[in-house]
């Protein structure tokens, strides 16, 4: 026959198939079944109706039950929760901790034992399935999510701890009651050793050491069903050699019946008293059973199906209450012996209690010569097996905080078996609460890798002064809105340049109602600081919930930039110009490109020096200028043959060691050649430099003035911007004095005039000169303009227009106002023949002590590309 495979099955097949996995779940583990996992089921199975004997006649007797009920509740319940939950070693029945809260929930309404008392157990197991089975249905299975390793791990080793402590008056044969705590029996053990029964004993190690050497040396053959074998032959031998009278007990003649039929009582006043024990009890069992099975699950390595295990519970105690069962839950000691004795389904859970039926109807006289004694061995090495050592000593290694955990689990569990699980539940939320409440809150730069559009952890590196730029990994909720808000703003508290802020939103998992508020906030602040919050990466599920939220207008619908955009690229432009002109840092591509934020070109300095005294006034003046714009300064010398190196170094020398003591960054450029003035113009070349810093030797003789000084040769044939300073020049500090002419180079000569005097902090004024009075109103209207310009840009500017020859005009403007700073314009590639005495700027830069600084207008539009 044939049989359809995954990938011919048509859409209804599929969904017809998941609908039967759904009702019917032990379709997906019944074709598992083969003749090998038959026969570990088959050991697994007996082994664990033979050890739930004692236990539900125990548990029976503690619940106030008689003890048959015990062994009622293992058996229709546990074959219905093998058929419905998800865990295939989990087994269903009676435990210590439920059969306590049934006592302790109806004790006070009937006589224990009872008639009354068997129909309210009856009603309560019912209710108890019908609230198990509302959870699962309803897909409350998650709850167990909230139960972590930790506490699945240390529940598991406090249980353990729990099963060994009640088996110590079996295992040593003293007489300790019932229900005494742990602590109280291991007083009682130091108290009675003197009383320990050595017979009871002998049985009791002769099946542990047939359990172990049986483990470790013959791992084919069951070994409990072994050490239970020796440890009876041991009983058997010593009540032949020393009588019957040495103290061995037994677990005791059971009835051999079938679980008789029941009906809960449904009346009002029965459910009306049974209804509150039943949702506390439905909790418990839940948890309990949730908890055991995840812990066999760490070990097995199977997933889990909540939701699942809810339903199985559910059903597996509504039919309890019609099988004179009572309410039950995942067993410690069965799902433990189950897994320990090698089962492979859930079939394993089927065939045990079909063996417990089997052994109340055959075997139940025989049952009675089974020595208590090896039963308590046989849970020692239960016991044992569930201490999870090794995931122990590794949480202790990887987190204190889960080590606390798992402790205070473990301790809780030994003195309340619900209260140690509720106790880590809760610590694990709190924990969980805590860090979700402090979202990782990360510090990054761009990736250094050309063409890399992510970001890495700063970690020393160095950042923005003025844009900060975090990563958030997290959840941005009601809970961590408070932290994250608090980092924001420290951020320009720590660094008040720092007025923008970029988020890799990459890991931003969640946002809600109040993180949003928080950023809309935080952005309309940093608006009010002349900055902004920006995000990259954003999940486009947190930008329409921003969106319908309307929060996109408070933080800016240009604040979002998607993956693979140039997001520093972009911002670059929105930060302040007058910052990064200092700015060492430079982590951005574009802050090593020409243009600053505004602009305006960034200024590259060179300074000309030949060591003589006329270069020490162009020293002082090019180091402070570099140190207000915050750039590197080239200096310069030029030599006519490689021997005069020394020379060279020494001409160096004096402009180096005064950046150095500026804190300003130097570098040394030295050239050869024959003609010193062609070597400065093409080192300003070479270098890409905006401004040339020269000194000025008075002219000595008529060949000078005719055809010009060094300084005015080399204002013709620089490629860049030249400033002029005498032997008398200093920086300025006083007034810079533009001298405009409505042309192009005017506009350019205001324009650079402006950068410096916003990084120098000097104020200006416009000057406009003109021949006739016709041109005063259109002079004056554009003087007026560059002046406020200048006051946009925060610069103190004032404007004048004054009538007359240029030079003279500049000249005795310069001196009226007292100003250390001239700007005039002058054309970039004038002939010689231009630069002879009585041109302006020679009349000027021959005229002036100050400084002057000659605007090339075809530089000047290199330098001055504004948008």
């Amino acid at each position: 026959m044939h049989i359809a495979q995954a990938d011919e099955l048509t859409p209804d097949m599929k969904i017809q198939r998941g609908l039967a996995a759904k009702l019917f779940p032990f379709l997906r583990w019944w074709p598992l079944v083969n003749r090998r996992s038959l026969r570990d089921d088959l050991v697994a199975g007996i082994t664990g109706a033979l050890i739930v004997l004692p236990q539900g006649v125990a548990f029976a007797t503690i619940a106030g039950l008689p003890p048959q009920y015990g062994l009622y509740a293992a058996m229709m319940p546990a074959v219905v929760g093998a058929l419905w939950g998800s865990s295939w070693h989990l087994v269903s029945g009676p435990t210590t901790a439920i059969s306590i809260a049934v006592f302790a929930a109806l004790s006070h309404l009937a006589e224990p034992g009872s008639a009354q008392y068997i129909n309210l157990v009856l009603t309560l197991t019912f209710l108890v399935g019908v609230f198990q089975l509302a959870l699962g249905l309803a897909r409350m299975g998650a709850l167990v999510n909230f139960i972590s390793h930790s506490v699945v791990i240390g529940f598991t080793a406090g249980a353990a701890v729990l099963i060994a402590a009640s088996q110590v008056r079996n295992f040593f044969g003293i007489d300790i009651a019932r229900g005494t705590p742990f602590y109280e029996i291991a007083h009682q053990l130091f108290v009675q050793f003197a009383n320990i029964n050595p017979y009871v004993l002998g049985v009791s190690l002769a099946t542990l050491g047939a359990g172990i050497l049986t483990r470790r040396y013959l791992r084919k053959l069951p070994y409990m069903i072994v050490a239970m074998i020796v440890g009876g032959a041991a009983a058997a031998a010593l009540n032949a050699v020393f009588g019957s009278d040495v103290g061995i007990k037994t677990v005791g003649a059971l009835p051999a019946t079938l679980p008789p039929l029941s009906l809960p009582d449904f009346s009002l006043a029965t459910l009306r008293q049974t209804l509150a024990p039943a949702l506390v009890i439905t909790m418990l069992a839940l948890t309990e059973a949730v908890s055991i099975a995840r812990a066999i699950a760490v070990r097995s390595e199977q997933r889990i199906d909540g939701n699942q295990e809810f339903i199985g519970q559910g059903l597996s105690n509504i039919a309890g209450a019609f099988f004179s069962g009572y309410a039950s839950s995942g067993s410690f000691n069965r799902s433990g012996v189950n897994y320990e004795a090698g089962a492979k389904t859930p079939l394993a859970s089927i065939i045990a209690s079909a063996a417990l039926v089997l052994v109340l109807l055959l075997v139940a006289p025989l049952a009675a010569y089974l020595p208590t004694a090896a039963m308590a061995g046989i849970l020692f090495l239960v016991a044992w097996g569930l201490i999870d050592f090794h995931h122990i000593h590794a949480i202790w290694h990887a987190s204190k905080a889960e080590s606390a955990i798992l402790a205070a689990t473990l301790i809780g569990t030994l003195f309340n078996l619900e209260a140690g699980i509720f106790i880590g539940v809760l610590l694990s939320l709190l924990m969980f609460l805590y860090r979700t409440s402090r979202p990782e809150v990360i510090p990054v730069v761009p990736a250094p890798e050309e063409g890399a559009y992510h970001f890495v952890r700063a970690q020393g590196r160095p950042e923005c002064p003025q844009l900060r730029i975090v990563r958030v990994n997290g959840a941005l909720y009601f809970g961590a809105a408070s932290y994250v808000q608090q980092v924001l703003q420290q951020i320009d508290e720590d660094n008040p340049l720092q007025k923008s802020v970029l988020i890799a939103a990459g890991g931003l998992t969640y946002l809600d109602v109040a993180g949003a508020e928080v950023l809309a906030q935080e952005a309309r602040r940093r608006r009010r600081l002349g900055g902004g919050l920006y995000f990259y990466r954003l999940d486009p599920k947190l930008h329409k919930f921003l969106k319908q939220g309307h929060y996109v207008p408070d933080i800016g619908e240009g604040a979002f930039f998607p993956v693979m955009t140039n997001v520093t690229g972009a911002l670059y432009w929105t930060l302040d110009p007058d910052v990064c002109r200092r700015c060492k840092s430079r982590i951005f591509k574009e802050c090593h490109g020409k243009l600053l934020p505004d602009g305006f070109r960034r200024q590259r300095l060179l300074l000309a020096t030949d060591g003589s005294e006329f270069a020490r006034a162009p020293t002082a003046i090019a180091v402070a200028l570099a140190q207000s714009f915050g750039v590197t300064l080239d200096v310069m010398t030029a030599v006519d043959s490689g021997t005069a190196r020394e020379e060279a170094q020494a001409r160096l020398a004096p402009a180096v060691r005064a950046a150095l003591v500026a804190g300003v960054a130097s570098e040394e450029i030295l050239r050869q050649g024959k003609q010193p003035l062609h070597e400065v113009a093409a080192a300003a070349r070479a270098a890409d430099t905006n401004i040339l810093i020269i000194g000025r030797r008075p002219p000595t003789d008529l060949k000078d003035r005719l055809l010009g000084d060094h300084a005015t040769q080399l204002i013709a044939a620089a490629p860049c911007h030249v400033l002029v300073a005498g032997a008398q020049a200093q920086m300025w500090q006083r007034r810079i004095l533009v001298a405009g002419d409505g042309t192009d180079g005017g506009d350019a000569a205001a324009e650079l005039a402006a950068q410096i005097a916003r990084a120098t902090r000097t104020p200006v004024t416009v000057l406009a000169v003109v021949a006739h009075d016709k041109d005063r109103a259109a002079a004056e209207e554009d003087a007026r303009h560059q002046a406020g310009l200048m006051q946009l840009d925060g610069v103190a500017a004032d404007f004048r227009v004054v009538r007359g020859a240029a030079g003279a005009a500049v000249l005795e403007a310069a001196a009226e106002l007292g100003a250390d700073l001239v700007v005039l314009c002058g054309e970039r590639g004038q002939t010689l023949n231009r630069l002879v005495a009585g041109s302006v700027v020679d009349q000027v830069v021959g005229g002036l002590a100050c400084a002057v600084l000659v605007v090339k207008s075809g530089a000047a539009r290199d330098t001055a590309a504004t948008g």
